[in-house]
């Protein structure tokens, strides 16, 4: 299983710093960009003149990602937006130019991304409230996850949120590919 850390921050300073801390160990991260409006807590809304060599795989956790999809273009290698935070969902796909996501919160049934599972690259699956380091594992997504497997056994599966060496095997074994990780990363010895 690939391990892609995430980075959730509120300013270009601590952005600097966590992408400083991840370059030597990693070609590629998770960067969480949080509105305060789809989730409670906000982050950063734009990587200003930072330069890296880490690829960023953006995962918009925002109301209408349609309008946030041009600040991001430029930047990501891949680009995941919820399912629950638009109507529009055909445009946001459409618009996305590189790797396409689509995400589920814990209580969305997984059944709701059908007409638009074909259309992206990877089903990203939440194991925590989003918008927050170090939320508490949700064992109760494990099941969706075995459920949507057993009908998209083919599809990449990405799962984000409270997990840690003593819960990522279980993770594995209901068909996710990548696990992010977020303030556990230091314990699996990367």
């Amino acid at each position: 299983m690939d391990i892609l850390p995430s980075i959730l921050v509120k300013t270009k300073e601590e952005l600097a710093e966590k992408v400083r801390q991840l370059e030597p160990h990693f070609e590629r991260a998770h960067l969480d960009i949080a509105d305060g409006i789809f989730v409670p807590n906000t982050t950063i809304d734009t990587l200003g003149e930072l330069e890296t060599s880490l690829d960023f795989r953006v995962h918009l956790m925002v109301s209408k990602p349609e309008n946030h999809l041009v600040k991001w273009a430029d930047v990501a290698t891949s680009i995941t937006f919820h399912v629950e935070a638009t109507q529009k969902h055909q445009e946001v796909i459409d618009m996305i130019e590189c790797e396409v996501g689509i995400a589920l919160n814990p209580k969305t049934e997984w059944k709701t991304i059908e007409p638009w599972v074909n259309l992206v690259d990877f089903v990203h699956f939440m194991t925590v409230e989003p918008g927050f380091y170090g939320g508490m594992f949700l064992p109760e997504v494990v099941e969706k996850i075995k459920d949507f497997h057993f009908y998209y056994p083919d599809m990449q599966i990405v799962a984000d949120g409270g997990i840690s060496p003593e819960n990522i095997g279980i993770l594995e074994e209901a068909g996710v590919n990548e696990s992010v990780i977020g303030s556990r990363i230091d314990q699996f010895h990367v």
